[in-house]
């Protein structure tokens, strides 16, 4: 869905994409808006989200788009891609707090990476 651009950083995105999820929500549409992986690791690290823990400082909003994009699932490829991780063989350069998140048996990252 959001896609990497050269004309915007990707900070940007992130912003723009946010922005237009909070407008869908704020007037009243019938689902959340869907983000992408990256999106979903975002949220996850802004607002210290941890699957099927902690919603961390989410507000209403934030929780909403992530449970109607499926990010418990989805930040399985982002952490995959940034940190380099290889499925049953490598972290990579994935720190040990998320490593944890990997693991955890609802979030099973092993069977949702790419």
């Amino acid at each position: 869905m959001l896609k990497k651009s050269a004309r915007f950083p990707l900070r940007t995105l992130l912003s723009a994409s946010m922005a237009a999820g909070a407008l869908l929500l704020s007037l009243g549409a019938t689902s959340a808006y869907a983000v992408d992986s990256e999106v979903c690791g975002y949220l996850m690290e802004r607002y210290s989200i941890t699957p099927y823990r902690s919603w961390g400082r989410a507000t209403d909003d934030v929780q909403r788009v992530w449970d109607d994009s499926d990010c418990n699932h989805k930040i399985c490829r982002y952490m995959q891609t940034k940190y380099n991780v290889i499925p049953h063989r490598s972290w990579g350069s994935l720190p040990s707090y998320l490593q944890k998140v990997w693991d955890t048996p609802e979030v099973s990252c092993n069977n949702h990476a790419m």
